[in-house]
């Protein structure tokens, strides 16, 4: 699986950069941007001294703390659903920046192939052209 990866960067390098260059088309610029951390689900979200907020509400402590805890769970959900629209963000980018990379590797596959189309073409004309004129002077000298 490597193997192929490498191929496919070395693909990527050829046609997105150095052809692209010899053939005065640009390569796009990619921002820099970091894929998203992954999230601890498990993780502990301090919502302050606990020591400080009992002496606050002593008559309804067994309410407080079941508060206390709906609202951990709360943070934790938004924590959660942030944390996916950045991965969700960060798998938009790679695929749109994939696509643009095969977008360019198209368009300087079909310049190549414009350009030895064209190529070929005058090259058969000019012969063409020139193996019929020979063929009448030959023909013309011999009659």
């Amino acid at each position: 699986m490597q193997h192929i990866s490498f191929l496919t960067l070395q693909m990527k390098n050829l046609f997105c950069k150095k052809l692209a260059a010899c053939l005065c088309m640009k390569p796009p610029s990619y921002p820099s941007w970091e894929p998203p951390l992954l999230y601890a689900r498990n993780r502990y979200v301090a919502t302050g001294d606990s020591g400080s907020n009992r002496s606050l509400y002593r008559d309804d402590s067994t309410d407080n703390e079941s508060v206390q805890e709906l609202l951990k769970k709360m943070l934790i959900v938004l924590e959660a659903r942030v944390h996916n629209e950045k991965e969700q963000n960060y798998e938009d980018r790679k695929n749109n920046e994939m696509q643009r990379d095969w977008m360019l590797a198209a368009a300087v596959l079909d310049r190549i192939c414009a350009i030895v189309f064209t190529i070929i073409f005058i090259g058969g004309t000019l012969a063409f052209i020139t193996v019929g004129s020979t063929h009448q002077l030959s023909s013309s000298s011999s009659s």
